[in-house]
């Protein structure tokens, strides 16, 4: 009797304690079963629990940092969106997700990744939503372009990417949404990655990060002779329609500019209203020509958002 008393409370004290981490919701339309967790710092025995034909995933707020290879095999034949959002996780094992076949939606937005490797992505034949947004990721592997060929969205924003080889995109076939903002791009590779998705017709359009005036100088720069990207000369000549569109539209000078007879506010928004008054004595050119090179010094300090909260709040600053 005793261990029969000893087992019923252990169950129900287990029973309670993995309710209070997982659960399962069942949505008869659309047929859906999902396996909700959070405050997780594994995922052994949880998985477990959840049905075999779990059709959503959804883990989020914990603290996982590996996720092991096969960890998600069981659900392969039903599995259709897996969401890992905001769990800390810096390792992802290759094939972690293998098996997936049936995988729509992939999210791993919100935690400290650091590269993209292919070895995420084999048999994910039907994957049309990746969201690695707001990591730390720097790299990608080549392989993973050609394992994606039916990929429509695609968000990188709010990582470390400074490079990226923009010809690759060429295997994402039916990409139709991209967003890749805040990241410290070099500004040859963010206007060639921009063309590169004008060509194929994709949405790269974001609120926060608007590059269009930009982008659209440097091109009429390279078609009008002045250089190739990211050659130096292409800058240049970026800077001088810049400053010639700010004195002509506003009616200054450069000699009114530098005897500093005051400006509007346009004018003061632009280039500061001035000539920096400082030992280096630099230009407009000079400062405005280091302000569109190293433009990702700009983005850097500002707040990051990490979590739909903190986003809103900060697109109204």
């Amino acid at each position: 009797m005793r261990c029969l008393f000893y087992f019923l409370v252990f169950y129900l004290f287990g029973h309670a304690y993995s309710k209070k981490f997982c659960r399962t919701i069942t949505s008869k339309f659309p047929n859906r079963i999902t396996f909700d967790c959070t405050e997780l710092n594994t995922l052994l025995n949880h998985l477990e629990s959840a049905r075999s034909n779990t059709t959503n995933i959804k883990i989020y707020g914990s603290n996982l940092n590996t996720i092991a290879g096969q960890a998600f095999i069981k659900f392969s034949a039903t599995l259709r969106v897996l969401d890992l959002h905001e769990n800390n996780i810096k390792v992802l094992e290759p094939r972690a997700f293998i098996g997936l076949v049936n995988l729509n939606e992939l999210i791993l937005w919100g935690n400290q990744l650091t590269w993209i490797i292919g070895d995420w992505f084999v048999n994910l034949y039907n994957l049309r939503t990746l969201d690695l947004s707001f990591n730390q990721i720097q790299t990608m592997d080549y392989n993973v372009f050609p394992l994606l060929p039916y990929l429509e969205n695609f968000y990188i924003d709010y990582n470390n990417f400074q490079t990226i080889d923009y010809n690759m995109f060429v295997y994402m076939a039916n990409l139709k949404r991209i967003r890749f903002s805040k990241n410290p791009w070099n500004w040859g590779y963010r206007a060639l990655l921009t063309w590169q998705m004008e060509n194929k017709n994709v949405d790269y359009s974001s609120e926060w990060d608007d590059w269009n005036w930009m982008s659209n100088t440097i091109k009429d720069c390279t078609e009008s002779g002045e250089g190739e990207i990211p050659n130096d000369s292409v800058i240049d000549c970026v800077v001088r329609k810049l400053l010639d569109f700010t004195y002509d539209t506003l009616h200054f000078s450069p000699i009114g500019l530098a005897n500093d007879v005051g400006c509007a506010q346009e004018a003061r928004r632009l280039i500061s209203c001035a000539r920096p008054k400082n030992v280096t004595q630099n230009t407009d050119y000079q400062t405005i020509r280091m302000i569109l090179q190293d433009y990702n010094r700009v983005l850097l300090p500002m707040i990051r958002a990490h979590s739909p909260l903190s986003y809103n709040v900060n697109s109204q600053l």
